[in-house]
């Protein structure tokens, strides 16, 4: 049991917020492609499923978004979160058993499961606790799964890389609170849950929503299927002292792509550096133009 004392059977389905929906679709799919990884033998794709569901999905974001709910003030949905969270880590603990089985054998006693389970189901060991199985369409609909809820959810994650990035471009601490403004695509399409949910994965202070917003010209701004999210430079950063610092960036990046282009057009050095040294500078190459693309744009943006 988790603190708290919430259960797997205590999920309420009418409190369950987009992002508690989408982890449950990672898993399901997770617990798909691991089952027919184990059928064809192929366990390096077993563990790299593994890998992203534990690391990427869990706790890249569904940890991080749910922090908003443990800050918040509302005890039910709080109670509800750690009963998706136990609901989740019962599963994937299961699923690290086969390579990590002491681990998995002390995390399943730790956390309480050995307590909840009858013996023979994992109240002995976890290694009688029942396989993890896909969900039946009566378990997906019970919790509110669909296609729609993981695209809307994809789109707050990818707005969120977006304005990550434009924080690095301007130089903004990741942890610096900033004011964002957010542009929905339509009236009423995200909760109350995913703006707080999206403010505490941009460290916004405040996420304001509005529908009408007309940005300054040159506001930098994140955009996906949900909609706009812009961030207003006044206030944030020295105008004058950041055109200065991305010019001499744009200077350095500028000479490096032309120290690289020099290098890989001399004959000699084609024909004698082995192939790998090769590629690696061509994608070193391909980075810094990026870069160049990145920095350019962050100041035209500021004309």
């Amino acid at each position: 049991q988790m603190q708290g004392g919430e259960t797997q059977g205590e999920i309420n389905p009418d409190l369950l917020t987009t992002d508690d929906q989408w982890i449950l679709m990672k898993l399901d799919q997770a617990i798909q492609e691991i089952q027919e990884a184990f059928d064809q033998y192929k366990f390096n794709d077993v563990t790299s499923a593994l890998y992203r569901l534990f690391w990427n999905e869990y706790c890249d974001w569904y940890v991080e978004s749910s922090k908003s709910a443990f800050t918040g003030d509302n005890p039910a949905l709080k109670a509800n979160k750690l009963a998706v969270i136990d609901f989740v880590l019962s599963h994937m603990l299961r699923l690290f058993h086969p390579f990590i089985p002491f681990i998995t054998e002390e995390l399943w006693d730790g956390l309480g499961y050995k307590q909840d389970m009858p013996a023979g189901q994992g109240g002995d060991t976890i290694s009688f606790a029942p396989w993890p199985k896909a969900f039946d369409d009566a378990t997906q609909n019970y919790f509110g799964l669909s296609k729609e809820i993981a695209d809307r959810t994809d789109a707050v994650h990818d707005l969120v890389t977006q304005i990550r990035n434009l924080r690095r471009e301007y130089n903004i601490a990741n942890s610096k609170p900033v004011r964002l403004i957010l542009k929905p695509t339509a009236e009423g399409y995200l909760t109350a849950e995913d703006v707080q949910s999206m403010a505490k994965l941009m460290v916004a202070d405040p996420l304001e929503q509005d529908i009408n917003y007309q940005p300054d010209k040159g506001t930098p701004s994140a955009r996906s299927s949900i909609g706009e999210v812009y961030m207003p430079l006044e206030g944030l950063i020295d105008l004058e002292a950041e055109k200065q610092r991305l010019e001499k960036e744009k200077e350095k990046i500028e000479k490096e792509i032309a120290k690289a282009e020099q290098r890989l057009n001399n004959p000699k050095f084609a024909e004698k550096a082995p192939k790998e040294v090769l590629e690696e500078h061509r994608g070193r190459l391909d980075n810094w133009k990026v870069k160049l693309a990145q920095t350019v744009e962050a100041l035209e943006r500021m004309q």
